[in-house]
């Protein structure tokens, strides 16, 4: 029974059934999730970097411990560069030119002899010479007036003995004209030039020369000893005297008869004039009364080391068998 304070409510039409609705999963659950394409705070880029906004600003400033650090990097690498430059620029260690204790010379500096003017001859002129016996007067003639010698002349002398023992090799040379002879070892010089009176050899181990002159004793020994040292001032310039107490000679003398003798020092000239070597000379003089000779060392390198000793004092003690073997002749 209804109640008559109600007002009577129309019939709604029936409406038509609706289609179920999708379960929906819980907020945050499934695929996909609620915050998807949005980056938490703090994800991604600065505000306002992107393209076309310029990079923040970097600090270009080294730190006073990497600069020290390539300035001592790039000095190392100079020190190492300039090392190995130096390195592959120095000169092999030099090859000896001579086994320890065998005498011999670098190499030749001196020209040969047939690169110079020939030595002048001194040969025997028409002039008779101021010894030569006279010849017998005949009978019933007065003898001329003798020929009056210069007091300066030096007299003839004997031909002094000699104790030493003969030299090893045997070779001899002799002046047809003078007579004088000495002998000489082949192994160690070797003849380059000779004439009548003068033969000049040399060293086959050394870088030298020996000469050996003779003339008529009108020339004495000072005047020899000049006319050597004109020819020799052809082949170095500024010779002077050898100062050094090590390379004076003691007693100078020639077939055991004193003489006068000095050393020097120069520059040796090469074939085309210019100067190529220190040069070491040698010259001694002496007369029997007969003859005058003179005997010349020309040594190039002087003070370089053979062995135990110079290459001049070398050459010197080679030189000894010129000297000690010389026959004065004209006995």
């Amino acid at each position: 029974m209804s109640d008559p304070q109600q007002p009577i409510q129309p019939s709604q039409p029936p409406q038509p059934p609706q289609p179920a609705q999708p379960l929906q999963p819980p907020p945050g659950y499934g695929y996909p999730p609620p915050s998807y394409g949005t980056p938490p705070p703090g994800y991604g880029p600065p505000p306002g970097y992107g393209y076309g906004a310029p990079p923040p600003p970097r600090d270009s400033r080294m730190g006073a411990g990497a600069i020290v650090a390539v300035f001592v990097g790039v000095l190392v690498a100079v020190a190492l560069i300039a090392g190995l430059v130096v390195l592959l620029n120095q000169p092999p260690p030099p090859v000896p030119d001579c086994l320890p204790g065998t005498p011999c010379a670098p190499r030749p500096t001196l020209p040969p002899i047939a690169d110079r003017s020939p030595l002048p001859s001194t040969a025997p002129t028409n002039q008779p010479s101021p010894f030569a016996p006279s010849s017998p007067t005949p009978p019933g003639q007065t003898n001329p007036p003798a020929t009056p010698v210069p007091t300066d002349a030096p007299l003839p002398t004997a031909t002094p003995g000699s104790d030493s023992p003969p030299a090893v090799t045997g070779q001899t040379w002799t002046s047809p004209t003078l007579g004088y002879s000495f002998e000489y070892d082949p192994e160690i010089f070797e003849l380059a030039s000779e004439d009548e009176d003068t033969a000049v050899f040399s060293g086959t181990f050394f870088d030298a020369q020996v000469v050996i002159e003779a003339t008529d004793a009108t020339t004495s020994p000072a005047e020899m000893l000049a006319r050597q040292l004109a020819k020799v001032d052809e082949r170095i310039i500024a010779r002077a005297p050898d100062a050094d107490e090590y390379d004076a000679l003691l007693g100078p003398s020639i077939g055991y008869i004193r003489g006068e003798g000095a050393v020097f020092g120069g520059t040796l000239l090469g074939r085309d004039g210019t100067p190529v070597a220190p040069a070491g000379v040698v010259v001694m003089s002496s007369t029997d009364g007969r003859i005058t000779v003179a005997v010349v060392l020309l040594v190039a390198t002087p003070d370089v080391r053979l062995g135990s000793d110079t290459h001049l004092h070398a050459v010197r003690d080679a030189a000894d068998d010129f000297l000690k073997t010389f026959n004065w002749g004209g006995t």
